[in-house]
């Protein structure tokens, strides 16, 4: 499975990952490596942009959660995932996720 390709655009405290293909554990390392820092540095609001993302595996989808989960820990902003695919989209309403995550673009109002 080819691993995903990861963009991301800092603009102060906003993080916007884009996620590109497919989303595996192969990616997922170096994906909460660059969250942790991007949360040390005071990053406090994250948009995952999944439009171009084809599927997440477990590990990948384990990884995003541990970006929510540390993000309500701090109390301190939030995780939006936004523009889903339909395949992506099931796969959040299935598990639940889609109770956990803000769905909605933050600068735009839109999914």
């Amino acid at each position: 499975m080819p691993e995903a390709k990861i963009l991301l655009r800092r603009d102060g405290n906003v993080a916007v990952f884009k996620i590109v293909g497919i989303g595996t554990f192969q990616g997922a390392v170096g994906f909460k490596a660059t969250y942790t820092e991007l949360l040390a540095d005071g990053v406090t609001e994250f948009i995952l942009d999944l439009e171009e993302c084809e599927i997440l595996d477990s590990t990948f989808l384990g990884t995003i959660l541990g970006l929510a989960l540390k993000v309500r820990q701090l109390a301190t902003g939030h995780v939006h995932v936004i523009k889903l695919n339909e395949t992506v989209r099931k796969l959040f309403l299935g598990t639940g996720l889609d109770q956990i995550f803000d769905m909605n673009d933050p600068r735009d109002g839109s999914n």
